[in-house]
């Protein structure tokens, strides 16, 4: 028991390291690669999308079911290692070195913030009685705020500037 509550509060500490010192959480990242957090965290992201989706009422192909979450948390999963893919080649074909196995954990921190959807998600359909204009713009800053912490993610893993990140980062969207 000791072992997994270290492994646990190493994750925790990392995820807070994250958000609050990323240049920290990346050389601990780059040192130890662990690639069970960064799925951990897409499959947390993926989640969250699911139920703030569902609370917003925009699922739109498949209903509210065990079977849409499963398919929404494959799809996360599978897009955030075909991102990390086409990055890592890109940035490899640029000359920049860098770990992709780092880059999928990272990536994967990066959708966390989807957790902040749900409760912004509630609170609008309490203040706005579920306003489309509202929904929607809670998805768009969220989204954009997991886009820039991915730019922010490959610029801290490949040593790169801000805007070579984002460039490099536009190109498979």
């Amino acid at each position: 028991v000791p072992l997994a509550w270290e492994l646990a509060m190493g994750g925790l500490e990392l995820i807070y390291d994250f958000f609050e010192d990323h240049l920290r959480a990346a050389a601990h990242i780059e040192e130890s690669r662990p690639l069970a957090l960064g799925l951990f965290c897409f499959l947390a992201g993926g989640v969250s999308l699911f139920v703030a989706q569902a609370l917003s009422q925009r699922l739109f192909i498949l209903s509210f079911s065990w079977t849409s979450l499963a398919l929404t948390l494959m799809w996360k999963l599978c897009a955030g290692l075909l991102l990390t893919a086409l990055l890592h080649l890109i940035l490899d074909l640029a000359g920049a070195k860098g770990s992709a196995a780092s880059l999928f954990v990272l990536l994967g921190m990066s959708s966390l913030v989807w957790g902040m959807a749900v409760p912004l998600i509630l609170i609008a359909r309490l203040a706005s009685s579920g306003s489309s204009l509202a929904m929607g713009a809670i998805f768009l800053v969220i989204g954009l705020l997991s886009l820039s912490l991915k730019a922010r993610s490959v610029q801290d893993i490949y040593h790169i500037s801000s805007g070579k990140a984002w460039l490099t980062l536009s190109i498979p969207y």
